[in-house]
């Protein structure tokens, strides 16, 4: 269960014998608390300890292998963009650099910045060469620049972690890419970038490392978002000349005394680890440390990254503000295409029942000829009735004129039929 796969023909694949990634991590959660506190991890970087039976070189899916050693040199969340690019140059991940190797990238980035550079593969390859070892492990040798580094512990093969990545870089072990060196980069455009006068000047500055990876200067240059003391600090313009450091004498090796727990003396190795962070004083000669404008004005850090923090935030509302504008000329824009629509939609309906009520009208027109017709009709037939009623009647009064006539017309008078001729001749009047 223990046993890691075997990596595909795409990745490195190291020896068997004395492979550094068959080892298991020692990190537990409370050594995972105390590096996300010491190395100020922001609160968007998921990390989780590694079980009994994880390996360096195989971590979970969608994660990354990230070592102690990686920290202390420098590494910070989220990893700068001049580092994202190395590692895809070279097609390693992030495991796979060693104290030297990460020590080196990182203390050039942050010279670079600090001298208002940006570090690129090509730069980094004609400084340097990074090289792999036979269990795919890389570290980096020195061109014509004495780039000095000294890792003071040796223990990052069992001291590791899993970080989730969220910027693309490979997870698993990969074999090396050699880093191309273009004929067009020379050493005089490097001393030109980095504003050195001579190679005099950037062989001392380079020589040690070590300063451009400390907190304080790590935070100057952009690659940190935590300073320590360096918000509540001013510094000072000086006219010292470096002078190199002076040779110091080996520190005696402090060696676990008997029958101590492990454990224990790892916790407080990172307690005094984090101490000595804190209470670092950065140089602030010309030459080792380019001091800002605004600092040199004895402006605050925290003033200046306030400003920074404004300056962001404006250019954020701008976006905004251009996003809000954009969306009120597309609503403007509906809005007159669907009044343009409702209109006409409007017009449509009016021609529509103008259409309908005209032809209620011819309809009710028609009709109405219709009923004329037939009421002339009517009125012929109640005519013709009428001349045939008058005809009988003349009749009738000629057969009886040779009686008494008086009696019989006065009769004839108050019949009913006298009547309905009556009614008849009056509705025909009335026609006419």
């Amino acid at each position: 269960m223990g046993d890691p796969i075997a990596p595909s023909d795409c990745e490195w694949g190291p020896n068997k014998e004395g492979r550094v990634n068959e080892t298991a991590s020692t990190i537990t959660s409370d050594f995972l608390i105390l590096f996300r506190k010491n190395f100020h991890f922001p609160n968007d970087v998921v990390t989780i300890v590694p079980k009994r039976s994880d390996r360096a070189s195989l971590p979970p899916p969608w994660y990354l292998t990230v070592s102690e050693t990686h920290l202390r040199v420098g590494l910070r969340f989220s990893p700068s963009a001049e580092l994202i690019e190395i590692l895809r140059r070279c097609g390693v991940n992030l495991s796979q650099f060693s104290f030297r190797a990460m020590s080196v990238t990182v203390g050039l980035i942050a010279f670079f910045r600090d001298q208002s550079g940006t570090l690129t593969p090509e730069y980094l390859s004609r400084m340097g060469q990074f090289t792999s070892d036979t269990h795919g492990r890389v570290t980096v040798r020195s061109k014509w620049l004495d780039l000095r580094t000294r890792d003071p512990s040796k223990n990052w093969a069992n001291v590791f972690f899993f970080v989730k990545n969220d910027w693309g870089l490979l997870e698993k072990w990969g074999k090396m890419k050699d880093l191309s060196s273009p004929l067009h980069v020379e050493e005089e455009d490097i001393m030109r970038i980095l504003k050195v006068p001579d190679i005099e000047h950037l062989l001392f500055e380079v020589r040690h490392m070590s300063r451009y990876i400390e907190e304080e200067f790590l935070f100057k240059v952009g690659l940190s978002f935590h300073a320590g003391r360096s918000d509540a600090k001013m510094l000072k313009p000086t006219s010292k000349v470096p002078e190199p450091p002076a040779q110091t004498s080996k520190v005696a090796s402090k060696r676990p005394a008997r029958g101590e727990d492990p454990q224990v003396l790892k916790r407080k190795r990172l307690e005094g680890t984090a101490t000595n962070i804190d209470k670092a004083i950065p140089d602030s000669s010309p030459a080792k440390f380019h001091i800002p404008e605004e600092v040199l004005n004895h402006q605050c850090i925290r003033r200046h990254k306030a400003g920074d923090l404004w300056s962001h935030l404006g250019i954020e509302l701008n976006d905004v503000l251009n996003e809000w504008n954009s969306e009120f000329v597309k609503i403007k824009y509906l809005q007159g295409e669907f009044k343009w629509k409702y209109d006409h939609k409007t017009k449509e309906a009016k021609a529509d029942q103008y259409q309908i009520d005209l032809a209620e009208a011819r309809a009710t027109i028609t009709q109405l000829l219709k009923d004329q017709k037939a009421s002339k009709e009517k009125i012929v037939s109640l005519e013709a009735r009428d001349k045939r009623s008058q005809t009988l009647i003349v009749e009738k009064e000629a057969a009886l004129s040779g009686s008494e006539p008086s009696k019989v017309i006065e009769d004839f008078k108050k019949s009913i039929a006298f009547k309905i001729i009556i009614q008849k001749v009056q509705i025909i009047d009335i026609f006419i």
